[in-house]
């Protein structure tokens, strides 16, 4: 399903109460709807949180009619954190299930885009039960010579080289 920039904004201002079918939006709110959504996905994708979304090249060619580019499962989150953000602008308040719907988008997100680094064993981490020595005398794990892949990252086996 291709979600617009468009169907964003209308969403959030949904979220506020403000239904397309009741108020009508003008230009200017939807525009400064899109400023916003494209300001808060740039903040995101600032502090790692990368959904896929359509950056203008410049801000001022941003239009409403835009695939948006983000995964299914992130538009709630990103229609009710939006929300928030035009929320005060209008001179509304969210009831309490939007902002709790906001914040656990967005900490699902926060949490999905978590990376755990990998580290190989340290050459000074003793084998097996304290420091017993094995029959080929060897006390310490000896880490293998990192594996290179494309784009000059390491490849990680996970296994220490004992022999």
């Amino acid at each position: 399903m291709a979600t617009t920039k468009r169907k964003l904004v209308l969403g959030a201002y949904e979220e506020m109460g403000l239904a397309n079918y009741v108020f009508d939006l003008t230009p200017e709110e939807l525009q400064s709807g899109l400023y916003r959504l494209d300001e808060m996905m740039a903040e995101w994708d600032g502090i790692g949180i990368t959904l896929g979304y359509s950056f203008p090249a410049n801000p001022d060619d941003s239009d409403l009619d835009d695939e948006a580019g983000i995964p299914d499962t992130a538009i709630s989150a990103v229609r009710t954190n939006l929300a928030v953000l035009l929320a005060p602008s209008k001179g509304k308040t969210l009831p309490v299930d939007t902002k709790v719907a906001a914040k656990r988008g967005y900490d699902r997100l926060l949490t999905a885009s978590a990376q755990i680094p990998q580290m190989q064993y340290p050459n000074n981490l003793p084998l097996g039960a304290g420091n017993k020595r094995l029959p080929n005398d060897q006390q310490y794990f000896q880490p293998k010579d990192p594996i290179t892949v494309g784009n000059a990252d390491v490849l990680d086996l996970g296994e220490p080289n004992c022999g």
